[in-house]
């Protein structure tokens, strides 16, 4: 049977020898992994829908349930090439598409997720503070998909971290637009807390461990 889906393109990587396989976050189906056929081709028609960070409409292919969907069409709705055209700023939202996959079921669709991960890529193209943005969006996440960050920042932080546990209280509640206006702290100690807690459930995100080694740099 064929559909049409909208749906946010998370990740990306080579499969076969033309095709490529997409994790995508659907707003019908939640996240997916979908093949994309011959999408390393020079000028495939598909391969720029299916970037990450990358919003499109697509029509995929699939006969039974048990079977892998296959990509067959696509129309790029939000390309976010704000974002993807800065080297900083591209990093932190492939960080905040690698979140996304590692802590989102499949197949359970939810309409704050979507427009959460979709709304972080915009925010990150424009605002003065993008790991701040990043922190907002992983701790959004974390509690959409239920993870009690509270109770760990309740067991877990001293009297000296109060400053701190206030941050990422704020954080925890806030829209993505406001987070500029916040009063300065220390973006790093409140994300390094942010990424230790997550890393306690999964594995740190390669973009993570990429974004560490060259933080100096950039």
């Amino acid at each position: 049977m064929y559909y049409i889906i909208k749906a946010l393109v998370l990740n990306s990587s080579m499969q076969a020898e033309a095709d490529r396989l997409v994790t995508l976050y659907a707003y019908e189906w939640g996240k997916i992994y979908a093949v994309v056929p011959g999408a390393k081709k020079i000028k495939a028609k598909l391969s720029f829908a299916a970037e990450p960070i990358t919003e499109s409409e697509f029509m995929v292919c699939q006969p039974h349930l048990s079977m892998r969907p296959k990509i067959t069409g696509a129309k790029i709705i939000n390309n976010n090439t704000g974002v993807k055209t800065d080297f900083k700023r591209n990093l932190y939202a492939l960080y905040a598409a690698e979140i996304a996959d590692k802590f989102a079921p499949s197949n359970a669709p939810n309409e704050e997720k979507y427009y959460l991960i979709a709304r972080v890529w915009e925010i990150l193209a424009k605002c003065e503070n993008p790991k701040r943005v990043l922190t907002a969006f992983a701790l959004r996440f974390l509690k959409l998909s239920g993870y009690g960050f509270v109770d760990y920042l309740k067991n877990n932080y001293s009297s000296s971290d109060k400053t701190l546990a206030a941050a990422v209280k704020t954080l925890s509640n806030c829209r993505g637009e406001d987070v500029d206006l916040f009063s300065s702290y220390d973006d790093n100690a409140v994300w390094n807390y942010v990424e230790t807690y997550m890393t306690n459930y999964v594995k740190k995100p390669l973009v993570g461990v990429f974004l560490k080694k060259i933080e100096n740099f950039i």
